[in-house]
């Protein structure tokens, strides 16, 4: 991100072993940054010389070609080199003006030495300064680093984090962590331009060219007064985590105060990723938890009260139960690749979901199940009518989630564990009967679910298949053996309200042959269409059909 340190050409000519040095030609590149120096007396230096070098000659190598004298600043520009003293007097009598003009319209620095310069001392000053400035910098990366790690050993949190780095840098500085959704900033109070500044991304315009590992700096205007920002990004093993932001006012961030950025920025990685795995413990006993209310017959109540308090949950208070299964939008690859997205789906849908809950100050209990997500949600207000804060809910929440292919099911709302039992129980069938009814992308709440709801409410899952198998069974056993479609024309009737014409006219086949399919169900099933009871059995058993045959049960 930042260049070695070094020192500029305005701060080698206040040295002392520069003190009769003459500046002719290239003032605009005054700021240019040495960092090594070289003498050239040879006349094939070029190939040795590197960026960054600031080169002592006395001219011996050229002192004879006047084409070589021409080309020499030039070819130097084009290295990267800092700057170019030359010792006159001895080899060359003067430095030529063509070499002066070419140094300003370079920007390059040419420096006359006086004859009585020492290469030596010349050469010491400056790696003097390049040596020292190194060595401050790594005593100061040191302590920074020491202090940063034992912040985050002690269980430090994001904002005495970002509060020690802005004291670091005397500068606003906002951090944020992508991964659990968390930020920071520091001062509390600040501005509220500066704060709108630092909560936005402010890389607009800004190519990939301009921000060489993802620094982006800029120069910008608060109030009238000038300003630096620096944004940072949080990286570890290549994987982005979060972005570390910061403004400095009327003044410009030094390379040592961006060097201790991108230092900070690879201990704060080391915390999003701890934070991060404390919370995904946190979910799996969060999870085991209401799985074990969920799936015991007789909870012990005080129990199971007193160990969601761990979790600031009130298990006795009243909650409706929202089951979301959520999907990538594409899907593809092997079944393994597949099930990966699905898990990396809810994985990171869950943080989103816990933020916007939070941040809306929902009583909640989030948590992932082998379905997608399992949330619980107590009303915003007891006057509340419970389809409108719900869909309220929803409605918001399918906006966090947008990046996904969503369905959800709803249940009732109702209080203590058993109330939680039986809204999970509502939610579950919802999701399952109602995607096959309203289709996938629906939100689908358990009162919606008509005579299906009431249904499956009266009687277990056991008891209804066997009741679609008794009543079905013959004629499903029948249309395999002979490729026959009784069970398809029985569902078109019964949908063109026993109708023969018009059933016969969407099947495209004649009259005659729908009379005969329909003696045929009627001698399977030894039900009669025409007794309003057993046309209302045969129903009811078509209509459950397609919930268990979905899952393979009959």
């Amino acid at each position: 991100m930042l260049k070695q340190f070094g020192i500029t050409i305005k701060e080698v000519l206040r040295l002392p072993a520069y003190q009769n040095v003459k500046l002719l030609g290239g003032e605009g590149g005054l700021e240019r940054v040495a960092r090594n120096v070289n003498v050239m007396e040879v006349p094939d230096i070029l190939p040795w010389l590197k960026k960054g070098d600031f080169i002592l000659t006395t001219g011996y190598a050229i002192k004879d070609d006047a084409e070589a004298q021409k080309r020499l600043i030039p070819q130097l520009a084009a290295l990267g080199v800092t700057g170019l003293a030359i010792k006159p007097k001895r080899y060359i009598e003067s430095i030529p003006p063509y070499m002066i003009e070419q140094a300003n319209n370079l920007s390059l620095p040419l420096l006359e030495l006086s004859i009585e310069s020492n290469f030596s001392d010349l050469i010491s000053s400056i790696l003097t300064q390049i040596v020292n400035r190194q060595a401050a910098f790594m005593e100061h990366s040191l302590k920074v680093h020491q202090q940063f790690t034992d912040l985050i050993l002690q269980g430090g949190e994001l904002n005495q984090i970002v509060r020690a780095l802005a004291d670091l840098l005397g500068a606003f500085v906002r951090l944020e962590d992508t991964v659990n959704l968390r930020s920071a900033i520091f001062p509390e109070t600040i501005p509220l331009e500066i704060e709108s500044l630092l909560e936005k991304e402010n890389t607009e315009g800004i190519s990939d060219a301009d921000t060489p590992n993802g620094l982006i700096e800029r120069q910008i205007s608060i109030g009238g007064q000038p300003a630096h920002f620096v944004a940072l990004p949080v990286v570890f093993e290549g994987k982005k985590y979060g972005c570390v932001k910061s403004i400095a006012l009327e003044r410009k961030f030094s390379y040592l105060d961006l060097l201790t950025l991108e230092r900070v920025c690879s201990i704060v990685a080391l915390d999003i990723l701890r934070h991060h795995g404390l919370v995904q413990v946190e979910q799996k006993y969060k999870a085991e938890l209401l799985n074990q209310i969920l799936t015991t017959n007789n909870p012990d109540e005080k129990n199971f009260i007193e160990r969601g308090k761990l979790f600031h949950w009130d298990l006795s208070g009243t909650y409706a139960a929202i089951l979301i299964s959520i999907l990538p939008k594409k899907t593809g690859g092997s079944l393994v690749d597949i099930e990966r997205a699905k898990q990396a789906a809810k994985t990171q849908a869950i943080p989103l979901m816990e933020d916007y809950c939070r941040r809306n100050g929902l009583i909640h209990m989030l948590v992932a199940n082998e379905i997608g997500i399992l949330l619980f949600v107590q009303p915003l207000c007891k006057t509340d009518k419970t389809d409108a804060w719900l869909k309220r809910i929803l409605r918001q929440m399918r906006n966090v989630v947008s990046k996904w292919d969503v369905t959800i099911g709803v249940g009732g709302c109702y209080s203590g564990l058993h109330g939680i039992k039986n809204s999970y129980r509502e939610a579950k069938i919802a999701l399952e009967v109602g995607a096959d009814i309203f289709g996938a992308g629906s939100d689908i709440f358990y009162d919606e679910l008509g005579i299906y709801g009431l249904l499956l409410r009266q009687a277990s899952v056991e008891e209804q298949k066997a009741f679609v198998c008794q009543v079905l069974g013959p004629l499903l056993d029948y249309d395999q053996a002979k490729q026959a479609e009784l069970f398809s024309t029985l569902q078109v009737f019964l949908e063109m309200d026993c109708n023969i014409k018009k059933t016969a006219q969407t099947l495209f086949t004649h009259y005659n042959t729908i009379l005969y399919r329909l003696n045929k169900i009627k001698e399977l099933t030894r039900l009669d269409i025409n007794n309003l009871d057993q046309k209302l059995t045969l129903q009811v058993a078509v209509r459950l059909f397609p919930v268990f045959n979905r899952y393979n049960d009959i």
